[in-house]
């Protein structure tokens, strides 16, 4: 072998370094985006259930809400001098209406919410540029080192 690759100092002594400690680094920050997506996919996961949940019960409690409302309405309406064949069908029709409306709106919002939701790692993709800019400057170092 020659002095070059046996002296710590050598380009080629660096290079091994560099690969080694790249090869590491790399390691690590795969562990990272592993770990990092994993948690962002459970916190959206617990987050889906508690929303499934809360939504099925708020949903068996709107419908017995809007029965009522309907049949209030359709009160309202016969007390308005409406016919009551007219004022069976159209008050729960009414009610109906606005509900789907209202349930429209929550859609959307929703919809949006989640597609502004990432489950790109954040942090991993900041450290992977912190570790460019260290490799380049280990590589700028080494070059000027050996010239």
């Amino acid at each position: 072998m020659s002095s070059e690759t046996t002296q710590p100092n050598s380009i080629v002594g660096l290079l091994h370094t560099l690969r080694d400690e790249s090869t590491t680094l790399l390691r690590q920050e795969v562990a990272l985006a592993k770990a990092e997506i994993s948690a962002n996919a459970s916190r959206m996961g617990k987050n889906a259930a508690m929303l499934a949940s809360g939504g099925f019960v708020a949903y068996a409690g709107v419908i017995v809400l809007l029965i009522g409302l309907g049949h209030l309405l359709g009160v309202g309406l016969i007390r308005a001098g409406l016919s009551p064949d007219v004022a069976e069908w159209l008050a729960p029709s009414i009610i109906g209406l606005l509900v789907a409306v209202i349930g429209w709106v929550m859609v959307a919002k929703a919809k949006k919410t989640i597609a502004a939701t990432s489950l790109a790692p954040r942090k991993t993709v900041e450290s992977l540029k912190t570790n460019k800019e260290w490799a380049q400057a280990k590589l700028q170092h080494s070059h000027e080192a050996s010239t």
